[in-house]
């Protein structure tokens, strides 16, 4: 398992998972300026405001990109009036997307993930199961089309 990276510029933290990566490059193509893995150092939150940051950081479809502002909690995906509430939307030819408060459990029970985003694996050529790596894209999965409701 590769270790989380994390990267501070003035009034925020940026962390990155390497092993819930997707390869999408949504971050790359929305912030190139901070998102560049030509670099040694491939992510410079300063380059950029820190909104613009955080924004382009809520685009990343696996979780794998989080941020805390400066004197700020952790994000939450709790709902107004304490409800959890999680999505799961399939994405085309591609990962199922789970966003909001849930717990991943593994075989045994244990948490692996819980509150966030994560991209599971459909394909089934995934390395990081149950997590996507972007497998998809080099065996050719394709989605089935849904029967009309």
């Amino acid at each position: 398992m590769k270790r989380v990276q994390s990267y501070t510029a003035p009034g925020i933290r940026v962390t990155f998972d390497p092993n819930v990566c997707i390869h999408s490059a949504v971050c790359l193509k929305s912030l190139p300026a901070v998102f560049d893995v030509r670099r040694r150092r491939w992510v410079q939150p300063e380059a950029a405001s820190e909104a613009e940051v955080a924004a382009a950081i809520d685009r990343c479809p696996s979780g794998a990109l989080k941020y805390v502002l400066a004197g700020r909690a952790e994000p939450t995906t709790e709902q107004p009036g304490g409800e959890s509430k999680a999505t799961i939307r399939t994405s085309t030819n591609g990962p199922l997307l789970v966003e909001g408060a849930f717990e991943l459990l593994d075989e045994s029970g244990s948490r692996i993930v819980s509150i966030g985003r994560a991209a599971l694996c459909r394909c089934g050529a995934t390395a990081k199961q149950p997590f996507c790596d972007g497998s998809h894209q080099r065996v050719g999965f394709r989605s089935k089309k849904s029967p009309a409701a």
